[in-house]
């Protein structure tokens, strides 16, 4: 089904602010600079979203679409081991094209709910989401639903302190550390 020309210009919006605010942090990314980038005058940012808080929430509902079901969720029907390589190996093909700035949705959570209150379910979601499509790769390898989601707690939070690592030092040498310890779990 094809988009309108006001449903491309939301996405258009919403796609520039995912970029900005994973670059800059969503405290230093204004409207202005939304729309600067989007060649978009201020009028069709307000007639397309009441705020930027707004927005921010659409941006979370953008990453929970592209990179959890889009790329983890069909990826996930895989084994453990499997899952685990391709996903890794593609982190590292976006940080050799210079496309990596860590884990959106973590990343943006942290910045945008302590700033904007009431928005932090859109990101909580998208964290259950993650923790969901790993036990669902666990579960694929044989383990039982309840190990697959004990375990699948326990490797989101290494996988998220390891991007962690990786956005404060920019060592990318915490990718195979990734590796080695989410492997090691199963």
């Amino acid at each position: 089904m094809k988009s309108t020309k006001g449903e491309q210009a939301k996405q258009h919006l919403i796609e520039i602010a995912a970029k900005l605010f994973l670059r800059k942090g969503y405290a230093n990314t204004g409207i202005n600079d939304i729309l600067q980038e989007a060649d978009m005058s201020r009028g069709s940012f307000y007639f397309y979203f009441s705020s930027k808080k707004e927005l921010g929430i659409e941006v979370a509902n953008y990453y929970g679409k592209t990179i959890l079901l889009n790329w983890l969720e069909p990826l996930s029907n895989n084994p453990w081991n499997i899952f685990i390589n391709k996903m890794v190996a593609d982190i590292k093909s976006s940080v050799s094209e210079g496309n990596y700035f860590g884990c959106p949705i973590a990343v943006l959570g942290l910045d945008m709910t302590f700033i904007e209150n009431n928005s932090s379910n859109a990101y909580a979601n998208g964290i259950t989401k993650l923790i969901n499509i790993f036990s669902h790769s666990l579960q694929v390898s044989g383990l039982t639903k309840e190990e697959a989601n004990t375990i699948a707690r326990k490797a989101f939070a290494l996988y998220e302190g390891y991007i962690l690592c990786y956005r404060i030092s920019k060592d990318e040498s915490v990718f195979d550390y990734i590796l080695e310890d989410l492997l090691s779990l199963v």
